[in-house]
């Protein structure tokens, strides 16, 4: 490694730094252009302040987030929302306290926006420092390792298991797990990634972690490149440990705000559409245009989903039924149940109650979706929107114990570009 090489490295919190003072140093000159201000007495010490706490902010959200920044647009996202959020509550606790002028809501959202893009362009630059890093040595091969080994198959460095035959073709098979120490001398991997049927011994892994080297589980890895849970290798102390086993109260809490006013707001908006099928439907078709089905909610809390009967009262398909589905309005209805809490914009779809329990009888981590909201457009759907088969529900499970993990404001606007656009952000 050069000494440039070595000098960036070092220097990667203080060049974070200088891009957070740059971007808010830029929105601020923005700021006072679009106002007409010239010359800087149109800052006082109060409002040089305010930029100095929002720069300081921005530089802590991005250290605190060291290497998420490879995670795509929904983490730049997150730490957008974390940066406007972090400092806008320095910055009002101070004007609440101290009496001090607010710094204007236009340099904050600018200005974090601009410093944490500038920290992206800088950290995007880091994996090619190390390309010529060690590189992962996988201990065990199961199901979950076999997922997600084609994503990092050019930095496998080796594969240890006790059957040979369990390692596709293509990667470097060392023997079984009795010469994991052999395999570490030889191959010096930067990451080792154990599955859970291995069984090395946990001191010995210790070891290789005091040693430097990082230790990483299967389903971890799995989750994070796969972007699902993998229930079947999930052990339930992690749930009974985690704050997933009752849901992300912050993520329902912001999300049962921006759900109610965008489902409210769309209600509003397509009203007349709705109001136009509905009468169709019951003019073509006779009797309610609506049908109620008994699905559980949050908490496993029963509930009447509300969408519109396409079929005759025979159970016959009908043209204006079909031409309901194919515009896709079916579901147009739930926007009702979301306006009443039940359900919400985003999240694992709505099961009905007695097939829910009865899949809970058979995969006890099934009742886990329930720690949030049902909703109208899913993690699952997304993902699997493109079968043309019926999807399995253990997979579908995977992605929605993904959602209860992960939900966050970034996540939901991840599947409503997915669902539009068919694109992963």
């Amino acid at each position: 490694m050069s000494a440039v090489v070595r000098y960036r490295i070092r220097n990667r919190e203080l060049l974070e730094l200088l891009a957070c003072c740059a971007g808010v140093g830029l929105a601020a000159w923005l700021y006072q252009k679009t106002l007409g201000i010239t010359g800087a007495g149109g800052w006082s010490a109060e409002s040089i302040l305010g930029l100095s706490i929002m720069a300081l902010t921005c530089w802590l959200v991005t250290v605190f987030s060291d290497g998420a920044w490879t995670g795509g647009l929904r983490l730049w996202i997150d730490r957008f929302f974390s940066a406007v959020g972090l400092t806008l509550v320095i910055l009002y606790g101070l004007v609440y306290v101290f009496h001090i002028t607010p710094t204007p809501w236009p340099i904050v959202v600018s200005g974090c926006s601009f410093s944490i893009v500038l920290v992206a362009l800088i950290a995007r630059r880091q994996p090619a420092l190390a390309k010529g890093t060690p590189g992962i040595l996988l201990v065990g091969f199961d199901s979950s390792v076999k997922a997600f080994a084609p994503f990092l198959r050019s930095r496998i460095v080796g594969v240890l298991d006790r059957d040979a035959a369990c390692v596709p073709p293509g990667l470097p098979f060392m023997g079984d797990l009795t010469r994991l120490d052999e395999a570490v001398a030889s191959r010096r991997p930067e990451c080792i990634i154990v599955s859970e049927q291995a069984g090395v011994s946990s001191r010995q892994l210790l070891n290789l972690r005091y040693s430097g080297i990082s230790v990483e589980t299967g389903p971890a890895v799995y989750e994070n490149l796969v972007q699902r849970v993998s229930w079947a290798h999930l052990d339930p102390l992690d749930l009974l440990f985690s704050s997933a086993s009752i849901g992300n109260r912050a993520a329902l809490a912001f999300q049962a705000i921006y759900t109610n006013l965008i489902g409210l707001g769309l209600l509003l908006v397509l009203l007349p559409l709705l109001l136009v099928t509905a009468v169709t439907l019951g003019v073509f078709l006779g009797g309610n245009p609506l049908e109620q089905i008994e699905c559980l909610g949050f908490q496993r809390i029963p509930f009447q989903k509300l969408r519109f009967r396409i079929r005759r009262r025979d159970g016959r398909s009908s043209r204006i039924g079909n031409a309901v589905s194919r515009l896709h309005l079916v579901n147009l209805p739930q926007l009702i149940n979301v306006v009443r809490g039940e359900m919400a914009l985003f999240g694992p779809p709505a099961a009905r109650r007695i097939f829910a329990e009865r899949i809970r009888q058979i995969i006890p981590l099934y009742s886990q979706r329930f720690t949030v909201k049902p909703g109208i457009l899913g993690w699952s759907q997304a993902n699997l929107r493109a079968q043309n088969t019926a999807p399995d529900e253990a997979l579908c499970l995977e992605y929605d114990l993904y959602y209860v993990k992960q939900e966050s404001p970034s996540l939901d606007l991840d599947i409503l570009a997915r669902t539009i656009f068919g694109v992963t952000p």
